[in-house]
């Protein structure tokens, strides 16, 4: 049991830096991607390097869920039957499968309308739940009795809060950007694009700022 705990640590840890990091390069690239001086040609292959480095993040949420329950049973901070493991990783693994599913097929919009509005709505689920467990808990009325584990998990759901206001604030993007792949946008088509690019950095600082926090209750637990 104590290998399976270390693991279950080594891969909670990975899916914390996979996220921090493969974010900054999203960052990074995206800055490119608006650029009105960059070439169409450029601008596709800045889009190719996004769209790839944006399935580590996305990845990782569902591998933090699924790793961080999983130990917090084991360990006994969540005061629930191991039973309940197995649909955590059911849902864990239908939650990664969705995400590379949707990434696969972001050229065939027909075949994941259905797929993208379950997806949406599932993490709308999955926030309120979050909440729902983290407030209960902390009133002493839930199944977690360490304070920073159930402020570890209201972050969690800020962190989720953000990504659904990002995918909101983005909705209409591929109407102005699609032109700028193409090398047919016209400067409203850029101004757009970069309006929309830009107002989501706040959301996307603060997925950073929580992430790091989060760790920090993780590692010293100081509550």
């Amino acid at each position: 049991m104590m290998l399976i705990e270390n693991i279950l640590l080594l891969l909670h840890v990975m899916f914390f830096c996979y996220w921090l990091g493969t974010d900054l390069g999203v960052f990074y690239s995206a800055r490119f991607m608006r650029r009105a001086d960059v070439s169409a040609e450029a601008r596709r292959y800045c889009f190719q390097i996004f769209a790839f480095l944006d399935q580590a993040p996305r990845v990782s949420m569902a591998g933090i869920v699924t790793v961080g329950a999983t130990l917090g049973i084991l360990r006994g901070y969540i005061k629930v039957d191991p039973i309940w493991i197995l649909p955590i990783w059911i849902i864990g693994i239908f939650w990664v499968f969705t995400v590379l599913y949707l990434y696969v097929n972001e050229h065939h919009p027909e075949k994941i309308k259905t797929l993208r509005t379950i997806d949406f709505n599932f993490r709308l689920v999955m926030i309120a739940f979050l909440v729902g467990l983290a407030v209960l808990s902390l009133m002493g009325k839930g199944v977690i009795e360490d304070a920073w584990l159930s402020i570890k998990i209201l972050l969690f759901a800020g962190a989720m809060t953000c990504g659904v206001i990002i995918r909101v604030q983005m909705k209409d993007l591929p109407r102005y950007f699609i032109p700028m792949l193409k090398g047919t946008a016209t400067p409203e088509d850029i101004a757009m694009s970069q309006k929309m690019m830009m107002a989501v950095r706040p959301p996307v600082l603060t997925i950073w700022a929580i992430t790091v926090i989060a760790a920090a209750l993780g590692l010293w637990k100081p509550v």
